[in-house]
């Protein structure tokens, strides 16, 4: 049996995966094709704008490809949009992942005593939202915890982590602008 470097299955062309073709009817321009691998699952739906000549292939398959891994390809997750934009006919804006930082640390249980507590809970200063002052809790314990503000402000990060190639990236998602058909 064959697998991908991922550990999914590589079908045989006895049987193909289940595939859609988006009906893009309302842009006339826009045409497509289907073709079938000869030697696994897979399957190729291909879209072409006449207009400008751009194209972009959408894979429906069980096992992952460089062409899907490095952007050259769409895989079955692709929506209208995104293929819209590839094809020239929308717009998009990356939109990051954010995740709030305050500025904390723990105190022992036999040290809280010594210091005053906030009107807020932990919680509720997160709530406050990204840039929030907090400069009246800096050196309080938040309410009902052993938490030392220490900041002065909830700050906000991007979502950053390593992907598979060890390398940093920021997660978020895309927002499309359609352009009228």
């Amino acid at each position: 049996m064959k697998t991908d470097r991922f550990g999914n299955y590589i079908g045989t062309d006895s049987r193909h995966t289940y595939y859609r073709v988006e009906d893009f009817s309302d842009y006339p321009q826009i045409s497509s094709s289907i073709s079938k691998s000869d030697n696994t699952e897979s399957v190729y739906v291909r879209y072409y704008n006449s207009d400008n000549g751009q194209s972009i292939v959408v894979r429906f398959s069980d096992h992952s490809n460089n062409a899907t891994l490095f952007g050259d390809q769409l895989d079955w997750t692709a929506t209208r949009e995104e293929i819209l934009f590839h094809l020239g006919l929308a717009t998009r804006t990356f939109i990051p992942d954010t995740r709030l930082f305050i500025d904390t640390r723990q105190v022992s249980k036999k040290t809280v005593s010594q210091y005053q507590e906030a009107e807020l809970t932990i919680g509720e200063m997160y709530e406050l939202g990204a840039g929030a002052d907090l400069s009246d809790y800096t050196g309080k314990l938040a309410k009902g915890s052993n938490y030392l503000i220490q900041g002065t402000k909830v700050k906000e990060f991007k979502d950053t982590r390593i992907d598979a190639f060890g390398n940093e990236r920021v997660f978020g998602k895309f927002v499309y602008q359609v352009k009228p058909a």
